[in-house]
């Protein structure tokens, strides 16, 4: 799973499982609690950050739909 949220606002999402992937290249449109959406208008994906941002041996990480991410 890659995800980059650029400085302008946009986001780009990329989860391969199996056979299967998920993708999406869109604005995002705003934070609700611990979660965030992206798309334009109907079209969107809501994202689950189920552990925030916060550094972890000196390296920033997260945990988004079950994911744990790391900053590069």
């Amino acid at each position: 799973m890659t995800l980059l949220i650029r400085q302008n606002g946009n986001v780009a999402y990329r989860r391969n499982e199996g056979n299967f992937g998920k993708s999406i290249d869109a604005p995002l449109q705003g934070f609700d609690g611990n979660h965030f959406t992206v798309g334009i208008g109907p079209l969107a994906t809501t994202f689950t950050v189920t552990v925030t941002p916060h550094p972890e041996a000196g390296i920033w990480t997260m945990t988004v739909d079950g994911v744990a991410l790391a900053r590069r």
